[in-house]
């Protein structure tokens, strides 16, 4: 009897021992998981969201993943910080608390020569203020100082939004993109010391439409000394639009031919009309309320290739309830462009071009990955939230040919927005998961999966 209570004790102990664990590993696997997608994906941030018109958005430095986030619930502006070589969550640091909830604020980064990375961030037009901090060397949990770059010398009436940080070795001058809230057009300002200080506000790109509309650009950075850009005309909810390309270095403007435009500074912003037209949109006006406009295309990625050619993906608004995913690479000698996926139903009316967005692998953009409510590859209706997939697209491939791939599948949530970052021989699938109202209402958690190690 004793020996049987011993035994019971000792088997009791045991099952507590065995219960902690399961405790804690169900608590590992809360960050691990989406869905029921087991030790794939990694929770990097809750309540974090981005639009996809700054970049970058996130970066790896040093073997430590940095990703960009702003809070729908109270308007935090953060960064989390994940060790890829340990596979350790470090933190979620608050670079500024209640800015605005608001996912036009997220963050753009920069790596600072030194190892520090640059954050800079501003809020949704309502003011003339660019925000900016610098990490640490080494820790990046640790921030200095909020610096604020004033535009109100020059305007004091103007906001800005949409920041975009690309250097220019070549010109040893890192530039700041973002809109201006006046024009609302494409400027920039530009700083010599690696975005500790900055100048030189210039207008990059005017838009020709009658009224006052906005063009939206996609920036990559094409090799040490150029800049290459994909936008509009306009909101494709005011405005039929279309897809337009071009080059910027040393003060130029070219196309992706390499043929010049013109000069900066002795000829003025670039005109849409002056660029490279890749897909000719309607040109029909806006239809108010609720649609956007016919045949409108709206740009979402951009990329470069080895041979230093630009891929392009935007996305074509049919219907409230059905967007296409096109693709578009300059060859060497003329743009190919072809539809590759059905992108589904919009994320809400009022704006009935937002699509659950695409992405290109950086480092080889024929590798695609794409959130949509419907089947990619014929357009019916999942039944379901978005879902991600991947394809390779190939220079010959269309619709009709391609192979979407699922990487998440039986979602309860929403998975919208996904972007790719490579560095130090890692290379990351990021997106956001979860609840997504509107641009100011939104309960998503950033996650992401490794995809390739040194």
């Amino acid at each position: 009897m004793q020996i049987l209570g011993n035994g019971w004790r000792w088997a009791l102990f045991l099952a507590l021992i065995f219960a902690g664990r399961t405790v804690a590993m169900a608590g590992q696997d809360e960050a691990a998981r989406v869905d029921g997608q087991a030790d794939e994906q990694i929770l990097l941030m809750r309540e974090g969201g981005w639009c996809w018109y700054q970049d970058p958005r996130a970066l790896i430095q040093n073997g430590k993943l940095l990703v960009g986030g702003v809070s729908g619930v109270n308007g935090d502006v953060k960064v989390s910080v994940y060790d890829l070589e340990a596979g350790q969550d470090l933190g979620v640091v608050v670079l500024h608390p209640r800015f605005q909830a608001d996912d036009h604020n997220v963050p753009a980064f920069y790596a600072r020569p030194d190892g520090s990375v640059l954050a800079m961030y501003a809020k949704h037009g309502n003011e003339p203020l660019h925000y900016y901090r610098i990490s640490d060397t080494a820790d990046y949990t640790q921030w200095g100082e909020e610096q604020v770059f004033d535009h109100g010398r020059w305007d004091p009436a103007t906001g800005v939004t949409y920041m975009n940080l690309h250097y220019l070795s070549a010109e040893k001058r890192l530039y700041g993109f973002f809109r201006d809230g006046r024009t609302f057009n494409p400027f920039f300002i530009t700083s010599t010391d690696h975005g500790r200080t900055w100048d030189e506000r210039t207008h990059f790109i005017a838009d020709e439409v009658d009224g006052r509309h906005r063009p939206y650009p996609r920036y990559t950075r094409k090799g040490p000394d150029a800049v290459g850009f994909c936008f509009t005309e306009a909101h494709p909810r005011d405005f039929g639009t279309s897809i337009y390309y071009a080059e910027y270095r040393d003060g130029h403007f070219s196309r992706a031919s390499g043929e010049p435009i013109k000069d900066l500074v002795k000829d003025g912003p670039l005109l849409t009309s002056e660029a490279d037209v890749v897909f000719l949109g309607s040109g029909e006006g806006g239809r108010g309320g609720l649609l956007s406009a016919r045949e409108s295309a709206w740009t979402c990625a951009i990329a470069t290739d080895a041979e230093g050619r630009p891929h392009l993906g935007y996305t074509l608004y049919k219907s409230n309830s059905d967007n296409r995913f096109r693709m578009a690479f300059w060859d060497g000698e003329r743009w190919v462009d072809r539809e590759v996926a059905y992108a589904g139903k919009c994320l809400y009316e009022r704006e009935s071009s937002y699509t659950g967005l695409m992405a290109l692998d950086p480092a080889r953009p024929t590798s695609v990955y794409i959130s949509s409510d419907v089947d990619p590859f014929t357009g019916k209706d999942s039944g379901g939230p978005h879902e991600i997939y991947h394809a390779e697209v190939g220079p010959q491939d269309d619709i009709s040919t391609i192979d979407w791939t699922p990487i998440t599948t039986g979602s309860s949530e929403r998975n919208l927005r996904p972007m790719l970052v490579v560095g130090g021989g890692y290379k990351v699938l990021l997106w956001l998961h979860g609840p997504w109202s509107t641009y100011t209402d939104y309960r998503s958690d950033a996650v992401g999966r490794v995809l390739e190690r040194p």
